[in-house]
């Protein structure tokens, strides 16, 4: 009797896992693999512990900036820090904190000039002057928007027909990814408006990534989580990722989170292992 009373309590706290990550109106769509792209090869190689992972403090935004990787984390929603680490080393570099508020910087994107930083909790873009940031270990933000999402997760800048746009996504709420004017949502402290594009994403997105001709986006799924190699012109034509995705690629873990690109390969964090991980997508 014990050991059935056990194992309905084993998959009690499966269901409740479940429903917490994926909510159980995603749950179903979580399970899905999407049948029509071919399955990519990859290798991972395991990079070392995310900061403070020890104390579960989440892994969130990632971005290549200046030959560093440029890395946010969540302290269980009490504040988040964004750190410059050493990819040959994994040694953090310097630090700062977000502004307070922005608890859940989930998503982080460089532009050349500065860092921008999209955040779960107060769906925010941030346009952050990043030397003076860490000089001060507090975020010198040079202004902000509202990214109209209310489930904003990923960010990178995506270069279509001459135009760089910020493209920006949204986890589960509306299943959608917008491509946004960025300068002009800067001055008028919102998106709305000046959204060019949008797509349907899988619903689950936790990252994204572009290498200058393709969009890569990580999605959590049941299982093994998995990254999606997307052609721009194909998403432009159909406004469906599943529809546009020629390659997807299994994730190294079951919790990936954002992408970043070095020029040669692909870089991302786990909120499940707690660890970084490096791969080749081919």
């Amino acid at each position: 009797m014990y050991g059935v009373v056990a194992g309905i309590a084993v998959v009690v706290a499966g269901l409740v896992f479940l429903g917490y990550r994926y909510r159980p109106w995603e749950f179903l769509r979580a399970v899905q693999r999407q049948p029509a792209a071919i399955v990519g090869q990859v290798s991972w190689e395991e990079r070392g512990p995310t900061p403070e992972g020890e104390n579960g403090f989440t892994p969130q935004g990632l971005t290549w900036v200046n030959d560093r990787l440029l890395f946010a984390n969540s302290w269980q929603n009490d504040k988040s820090r964004v750190y410059r680490i050493d990819p040959e080393s994994m040694e953090i570099e310097a630090h700062f904190d977000m502004p307070a508020g922005a608890n859940h910087t989930s998503g982080l994107a460089w532009d050349g000039k500065y860092l921008w930083a999209v955040d779960y909790l107060t769906n925010f873009g941030y346009q952050i002057d990043l030397e003076r940031s860490f000089a001060q270990q507090e975020a010198s933000v040079v202004g902000s928007f509202d990214t109209t999402l209310r489930g904003t997760s990923a960010a990178c800048f995506v270069t279509i027909e001459g135009k760089t746009l910020l493209a920006i996504s949204d986890y589960m709420n509306s299943r959608r990814t917008i491509f946004v004017d960025y300068e002009s949502a800067m001055a008028d402290g919102t998106a709305r408006n000046h959204i060019e594009f949008s797509y349907k994403n899988e619903g689950l997105s936790q990252g994204l990534e572009f290498d200058g001709r393709y969009l890569y986006e990580a999605e959590n799924k049941l299982g093994n989580d998995v990254i999606n190699k997307i052609d721009i012109q194909m998403l432009l034509d159909t406004g469906n990722s599943r529809d546009s995705t020629i390659y997807q690629y299994n994730a190294p873990h079951r919790g990936v989170e954002d992408l970043a690109w070095d020029g040669r390969s692909f870089w991302t964090s786990d909120e499940l292992s707690f660890r970084f991980y490096r791969g080749g997508l081919r």
